[in-house]
């Protein structure tokens, strides 16, 4: 292996899971259901940021009086009801990748917006929890993302400097998170394509994780 790359760290929603249809259902019945509008437009706004975020945008949209703690307390429960009855899809190239790095020795990691409880329960039941090293959430740092905070903080519990690590995201500002960070970043877009900015950012934009694996010969075996 490289010694130039030791580590590999994860986003999970829209990357290793398709859980963004089912998040998008479950914040326009919990908004909807409050008698608020909740659109695509408002969706896309979302992506890849964490709740203090999300809460802004409501409140600025809405106003101060906008039920946030309500709204997102019934989107979690009738998006978790839903994603345990039908299941969540892991992504293409997943298992192959997360199987592959390990052989290679490499450090697996999770960076994620997403409640630890919610995300080790998405991990158990897919199989993969014991792939991660470490699990760093938003509720771990000061800043989500696009500050860097999150992927400092996997950096720092793994004791791997920010150069050494690879990240794998799907939103842009996870990649623009990345890149702040100091980190190499393979981009595989879900639900929002990379401006020519993002893109700049980025080591690569790949379709899916399938065509990932294919550059770890490149990328820790050099």
């Amino acid at each position: 292996m490289s010694q130039a790359f030791l580590a590999a760290i994860f986003d999970m929603d829209g990357l290793l899971f398709d859980t963004e249809s089912i998040a998008r259902w479950a914040w326009k019945q919990a908004v909807e259901s409050h008698g608020y509008n909740f659109g695509d437009d408002l969706y896309h706004k979302f992506v890849g940021r964490d709740l203090s975020w999300r809460e802004k945008i409501f409140k600025k949209i809405y106003g101060d009086s906008f039920p946030f703690e309500s709204v997102t307390a019934q989107r979690i429960k009738i998006g978790d009801e839903r994603e345990i009855q039908a299941g969540l899809p892991i992504k293409a190239g997943v298992l192959d990748l997360l199987q592959q790095l390990s052989d290679l020795e490499v450090v697996i990691a999770l960076a994620t917006g997403t409640s630890r409880t919610r995300t080790i329960r998405r991990l158990i039941d897919a199989g993969i929890y014991q792939y991660f090293t470490t699990i760093v959430t938003s509720a771990d740092v000061a800043a989500g993302k696009p500050a860097p905070d999150i992927f400092l903080e996997v950096s720092h519990r793994i004791n791997i400097m920010p150069p050494q690590c690879v990240v794998f995201e799907d939103s842009c500002v996870g990649v623009e998170a990345a890149f702040k960070a100091g980190m190499r970043t393979i981009m595989v877009p879900d639900i929002e394509q990379p401006s020519p900015e993002i893109k700049s950012f980025a080591y690569r934009v790949l379709p899916s994780l399938v065509q990932a694996s294919e550059l770890l010969e490149v990328i820790y075996q050099q």
